[in-house]
Parts: structure tokens; C-alpha cells; sequence
């Protein structure tokens, strides 16, 4: 009888891992679809904005020289680019359709796993 029980608890524990393995590549697919279908349909800011302003100096364009280099980092063309409302609203509703499915299928399914073993 308790080589029974503990091989009932041991199929159990490692079906309960596979489900978890289970849920966490599809997660993982999910973001990752999520992104590329983001990514296609995000607005494209037009030509004439500037993300980033390169440095003119008078003195080097009447010498012939080349103008210095921009000192824009990535984060600052990032930041730049998010000043966007529709390119903002875009990203926050993809980051909330990415994130929240997969949370809202954990909670359920630990809910039931909790639910069927009795309430422990």
C-alpha cells in the first residue's frame, strides 16, 4: 500500500514538471510571436524627425574639415523615439497582450493543481 502511494506521488510530481515545462516553452513562444508581430505592425517615424542631432561647428565646415561625430548613445535614440504616442501606446499594449496570457494560464492551472489535491 505505501509503495503505491509513493509511486502515485511520484507520477504525479513529474507530471505536474512536465505541464510546467510544458507551459513555460509555450510561454516563451508566445513573447516571442508576440514580438515579431509587434515589431511589423509598429508605426515608422517619418524621415524628417530627428532622433538624434549631430553637432555642427562652423569653424571645421569652413576649414573642410568633418563635422564632429554625434555623441547619441542607444538609449537616447530609444527614448527619443518613445516621445511617440502612438509608437508608447503600441509597446504598452504589446507588453500587456505578451505578458498577461501567460501569467493569467499559470495562476489557473496552479489554481487547479491546488484545487484537485485537496486543498492542502
Amino acid at each position: 500500500m505505501i509503495l503505491s502511494v509513493q509511486f502515485n506521488n511520484h507520477l504525479g510530481h513529474a507530471s505536474l514538471e512536465g505541464v510546467i515545462r510544458l507551459w513555460l516553452v509555450l510561454s516563451v513562444l508566445w513573447i516571442g510571436a508576440v514580438g515579431v508581430v509587434t515589431w511589423r505592425t509598429l508605426p515608422v517615424l517619418p524621415e524628417w524627425a530627428v532622433i538624434c542631432e549631430r553637432p555642427f561647428d562652423p569653424e571645421a565646415y569652413l576649414a573642410d574639415k568633418p563635422q564632429p561625430e554625434a555623441s547619441c548613445t542607444w538609449f537616447e535614440r530609444v527614448k527619443a523615439q518613445l516621445v511617440d504616442d502612438d509608437l508608447r501606446a503600441a509597446l504598452q499594449s504589446a507588453i500587456f497582450l505578451a505578458l498577461v496570457p501567460p501569467a493569467f494560464v499559470l495562476a489557473l492551472g496552479s489554481a487547479l493543481v491546488w484545487a484537485f489535491r485537496g486543498f492542502r
